[in-house]
């Protein structure tokens, strides 16, 4: 789906809902006023709210924090919450620099680091300097991901909230409301505790309250990359992994689909001479073959009853040597490269006329310095770009199947051939199911991530703003008297935080959406 589509359609879909609300609210004010109460639904502009005072989810809460009291569970989790503490002022310098960083910068290269909000930070060992980016469906996300996306985005804020809300039973602090809100396609969610309760508490019992979200953040990418990394191993009684890659889907423009091309669940073994065992080995087989040019060890026998060349040979249009009549699209041209090592003349011409298939099909290995075991190292004259490429293949059966050929660009089988390193070992299961489950995985592990760095750094509306104020009230009353003395002091780092991360993003705006527009 095209994205301006996507994003009408989303538009329209607001706009029939909000037409809607104001006619009920009209035409049905009370009964429809009443079930928004009952609901806590509220619909917006490009919005839509929905709160609950939490009642039913409090108690539950309560019935957890409950148990946990009466055994050994709640030491456990009052301890992995004081180790959050120690992680969100960890993670507090990090975000500062990372911001700083990605402020002053000069270099426009970064790898995606921002997700709806939550902001991570990678570096590039090439650059070694960090940048951020903003992750956006149909901007530089895939519109078909939008599903992972928005999945990972509700997943990811609600264990955040429920850190908050689980830390807040555990000291005795009541939930007195819960909330999701979406903004156009940007779910959010929230926790309201008892302002009261929380504030009487001691600094170090409401830490744990306000780095829970962090904390279970954190965990939740370590436990996300955990299964990636044992994915193969969980799924090895239905798939083989890492042993070859399965053709999962081909684009309707590939130049490979046809009866003589690849086809869907075509387990790829070989791309020429380089062997295929995973995603990474298939990407690697793609770049060494656009970087070399291969020669083919061909018999001297072959070459003296299937040579084709014309009396006089002549350049062609693009300026290379052409030794085929060029209204033949089945032949092509091959030079012969010597090998260095034999001083004895060749026994064939410089440059033979062979038809392509027949040659491939007959040779007897892959030749780079003009070195082979038998026959003689040709390499077809193609344009700089093209590039003769053959992938061996073979069925779910593990049944040999014919190779296909191709002549063209590296990159066009790169971008119309997706493949997966998941193969099935029956028929009935499908490469999908785990791709799409290691897809999921992978935006959790870096969604999960951003949202623990973004809510450390002391700004408006994160977590990072009431750690500080926290720190500031708790670590400078005996100094600073004045309560409102210590509130300015924790604004004005809050602003300057604020700051660092409104330039940030609006850098990252203009680097990542607004100048590829213009």
């Amino acid at each position: 789906m095209d994205p301006i589509i996507f994003f009408t359609v989303l538009t329209i879909l607001y706009g029939v809902m909000y037409f809607f609300d104001r006619f009920f609210k009209s035409c049905m004010h009370y009964p429809y006023d009443a079930f928004l109460r009952n609901t806590g639904l509220n619909i917006n502009f490009m919005s839509l709210h929905w709160h609950s005072n939490a009642s039913t989810f409090n108690r539950m809460l309560i019935r957890w924090g409950s148990a946990a009291g009466k055994s050994c569970t709640r030491s456990f989790l009052v301890k992995c919450f004081n180790v959050g503490v120690l992680l969100s002022f960890l993670l507090l310098p990090i975000g500062i620099i990372l911001l700083i960083i990605t402020i002053f910068n000069g270099s426009d290269g970064g790898a995606p680091a921002a997700a709806g909000g939550a902001v991570a930070a990678t570096s590039t060992v090439a650059t070694a300097t960090v940048q951020l980016e903003i992750l956006l469906p149909g901007v530089n996300l895939p519109l078909q991901e939008i599903g992972y996306y928005i999945a990972t985005l509700v997943l990811c804020t609600l264990l955040h909230e429920m850190g908050h809300a689980f830390a807040a039973v555990l000291e005795d602090v009541p939930v007195t409301g819960f909330g999701f809100r979406i903004y156009f396609c940007l779910p959010l969610a929230y926790t309201e505790l008892s302002h009261d309760h929380l504030n009487s508490l001691r600094w170090f019992r409401k830490l744990r309250i306000l780095c829970a979200g962090i904390w279970n953040n954190f965990v939740f990418a370590c436990v996300c990359y955990l299964f990636i990394s044992t994915l193969g191993m969980i799924m090895s009684p239905f798939y083989q992994y890492n042993e070859h890659v399965i053709v999962t889907e081909l684009t309707t423009k590939s130049p490979l689909r046809g009866d003589r091309g690849l086809q869907v669940q075509n387990v790829i073994t070989q791309l020429n001479d380089c062997p295929v065992s995973n995603e990474d080995s298939w990407l690697g087989c793609l770049q060494q073959a656009q970087q070399q040019r291969l020669g083919y060890c061909i018999s001297s026998d072959f070459i003296r009853l299937n040579d084709e060349s014309i009396d006089i040979a002549h350049h062609n249009a693009e300026g290379r040597l052409q030794c085929c009549d060029e209204r033949n699209p089945n032949v092509s041209c091959f030079e012969y490269i010597e090998d260095a090592t034999v001083d004895a003349p060749a026994e064939i011409p410089q440059h033979v006329c062979l038809p392509m298939r027949r040659t491939l099909e007959d040779s007897s290995g892959y030749c780079r310095a003009g070195s082979c075991a038998q026959g003689y190292c040709l390499r077809p004259m193609l344009h700089n770009t093209t590039r003769i490429l053959v992938f061996k293949r073979q069925s779910l059966d593990h049944e040999a199947l014919p190779p296909v050929m191709y002549v063209g660009q590296p990159r066009d089988v790169l971008r119309s051939v997706r493949v997966s390193a998941f193969v099935p070992r029956y028929k009935q299961i499908s490469s999908a199911w785990p791709d799409a489950l290691s897809l999921l995985l992978r935006y959790n592990v870096v969604f999960s991530i951003g949202l623990a760095l973004i809510n450390a750094i002391p700004c408006f509306g994160f977590d990072g703003a009431h750690i500080t104020s926290t720190v500031i009230h708790s670590f400078l009353v005996g100094r600073v008297e004045e309560h409102a003395k210590r509130d300015l002091i924790s604004l004005i780092i809050t602003s300057v935080g604020s700051l660092l991360f409104g330039l940030a993003l609006l850098k990252v705006a203009w680097l990542s959406l607004l100048r590829p527009l213009l």
